[in-house]
């Protein structure tokens, strides 16, 4: 995987679900050390979007029982499998290894759990590659949100900006604190509540945010909003 101590050169595909179930996202990326600095560049993206079936299945699991959550666990991954395999094949790709997010099914950090599903171990067994996966579980275990990764990435590949904002299924940040340390926190939703609004009249998403452009604040929904117990705290996991 690296090719000397001085200057590695690391070649990964990375998976992610978004809990919008927008589709899977798979990139591949080469990321290199140089004079103690990483960079990476990214060669190769693909989105899949769910079939009708998956989608079906995605959004209702949570609501069967155990076995049924672990079959799908497994037969996710299968699929998940097989979609990295085309994109490798398409692309012509040599990967050292996968990193594989997995979609979110139960996420209660509060409540010191979050399960993903897509096994890795199948994602493995399917490409023949190491897989590297449960991102969340030691995070929220340790008393955080669950997303150590990104602001690790941030720390090394975008070292140069104070803060760095990701508007996904949910809004988080990650900054350096006051006292030097590099924070990160959850904001409010985003794409899973702007996606279910518009899914409401009839469009997947709203394009070019036309749909929020031409909406106005209704200032007791807001002002209920930002009496939320989340919003007023002073410390963030981190």
């Amino acid at each position: 995987m690296l090719i000397n101590e001085k200057s590695p050169v690391i070649k990964a595909i990375g998976l992610m679900s978004g809990t919008s179930l927008d589709g899977v996202d798979l990139a591949f990326c080469t990321f290199s050390l140089v004079d103690e600095r990483w960079s990476f560049t990214t060669e190769a993206t693909e989105t899949y979007s769910y079939t009708d079936e998956w989608l079906e299945v995605l959004k209702n699991l949570h609501l069967k029982s155990a076995p049924q959550i672990f079959e799908m666990d497994a037969s996710l991954g299968r699929y998940y499998g097989d979609l990295i395999n085309n994109f490798i094949k398409k692309y012509n790709l040599h990967p050292d290894l996968i990193a594989s997010h997995g979609h979110t099914l139960f996420h209660q950090p509060e409540n010191s759990f979050t399960t993903q599903i897509g096994s890795g171990a199948h994602i493995s067994a399917i490409t023949g590659l190491n897989t590297i996966c449960d991102f969340r579980s030691k995070d929220v275990a340790l008393g955080g949100q669950g997303a150590p990764l990104v602001p690790v990435g941030d720390h090394y590949l975008f070292a140069d900006y104070a803060a760095c904002l990701n508007l996904g299924g949910i809004a988080n940040i990650s900054m350096i604190s006051e006292d030097g340390r590099r924070i990160a926190y959850d904001i409010c939703p985003v794409n899973m509540a702007l996606n279910e609004l518009t899914q409401r009249v009839g469009k997947a998403f709203d394009e070019d945010g036309i749909l929020a452009r031409s909406g106005t604040i209704i200032p007791a929904l807001l002002n209920t909003l930002n009496a939320l117990p989340f919003i007023s705290r002073k410390e963030q996991n981190h």
